[in-house]
């Protein structure tokens, strides 16, 4: 009951310092960008591309979801398309609530290995692998984001600068770190020792040993998924890597639909090489849901290629509908799961 009541604590906690602290920065750039053709562009805004951005964000968790059930079947699971479409939107809002996006992956994890029939090993290394393909098409294209931007960055100073630098070093070593546990699954095992060593101060003895059996095995599960990803199911890793472009592509469209929306020709190409540093940013956990840092990123990349009294629009559209509508879905499924756990 206690850790429960620690559990609810820490959700509420989190929900509301990553929505005060998104709705202040939002404040903060209306405060800054609004003129009188702010009012002027709110009243012609085209509800038909605003509809068609929530529909795109709605087609990435479908695709999303995909790119799930081809790397559950590549385990041989036996999760529906349905099933992995609501594992994601049911992990949105614990990706929501904490940095970096990191708690939607348990939940994931859970729904994959309760819905999919495989072990939780399998269903780890199914999440831990898609998440691989987002940061291997992140580091791919930041190079060409980054040089579309050059003008742009040399203008926004040593900090944000330095800050893109260390979020790039942390995807390099990230991606090494995971290369590295597929080729050597030896040294993952080797650090058990110590791990038990620590878990015998709290635990006792037995339970750790019984714990560690257990994490041993899953972990073995989950390597072993892992090489069989790169080894056997080469083409299913295929796939899910074209579904990890057609969603990024999805995402990365929606501010221009937004400004479409607003009467303006979007510059695809700065809007997509923005993004791509925006999520460069947002990596380095800081905040829940990276509330502030993105809204200040966004702000800070697009005003460069924007018109001032086009940002605050502009940033609180695409944050209504790549964030708040993450927490509203995620939420209301997140419910709709535990109401029916209940009833059985």
């Amino acid at each position: 009951m206690i850790w429960d009541e620690k559990k609810q604590w820490y959700i509420g906690h989190s929900l509301l310092i990553a929505i005060i602290v998104s709705i202040l920065s939002i404040f903060l750039v209306f405060h800054v960008t609004a003129t009188k053709e702010t009012i002027e562009i709110i009243n012609r805004i085209s509800p038909f591309y605003l509809l068609l951005g929530v529909i795109f964000h709605i087609l990435g968790w479908i695709v999303w979801g995909v790119r799930i059930k081809v790397l559950s079947d590549a385990l041989g699971g036996m999760l529906t398309t349905r099933d992995a479409v609501r594992s994601v939107v049911a992990s949105l809002f614990g990706a929501a609530i904490t940095p970096s996006h990191a708690g939607g992956e348990p939940v994931r994890a859970y729904l994959i290995a309760k819905k999919g029939g495989v072990r939780i090993g399998d269903a780890g290394a199914i999440v831990l692998f898609e998440r691989l393909l987002d940061l291997l098409f992140i580091l791919l294209i930041s190079p060409i984001a980054i040089f579309l931007l050059r003008n742009v960055l040399s203008h926004t100073g040593p900090r944000v600068q330095l800050f893109i630098t260390a979020s790039v070093i942390m995807l390099i070593f990230i991606v090494i770190i995971i290369i590295h546990a597929i080729c050597r699954p030896a040294w993952i095992k080797n650090r058990f020792s110590l791990i038990y060593s620590i878990l015998r101060l709290f635990m006792g003895g037995e339970r750790s040993k019984q714990l560690i059996t257990r994490i041993s095995a899953e972990v073995d599960v989950f390597l072993s998924s892992l090489r069989r990803f790169i080894r056997v199911s080469r083409a299913r890793v295929f796939f899910a890597w074209l579904c990890t472009i057609i969603y990024w592509s999805l995402e990365f469209m929606i501010p221009c639909l937004i400004l479409m929306g607003f009467g303006e020709d979007p510059e695809v190409l700065m809007a997509f090489a923005s993004q791509v540093v925006l999520l460069i940013l947002v990596f380095i956990p800081l905040t829940p849901g990276s509330s502030g840092v993105a809204e200040l990123g966004f702000t800070t990349t697009f005003s460069f290629f924007v018109k001032t009294s086009l940002l605050g629009v502009l940033v609180l559209t695409w944050r209504f509908i790549t964030y708040y509508m993450n927490i509203i879905a995620g939420s209301l499924l997140g419910l709709n799961i535990v109401f029916r756990n209940e009833k059985r």
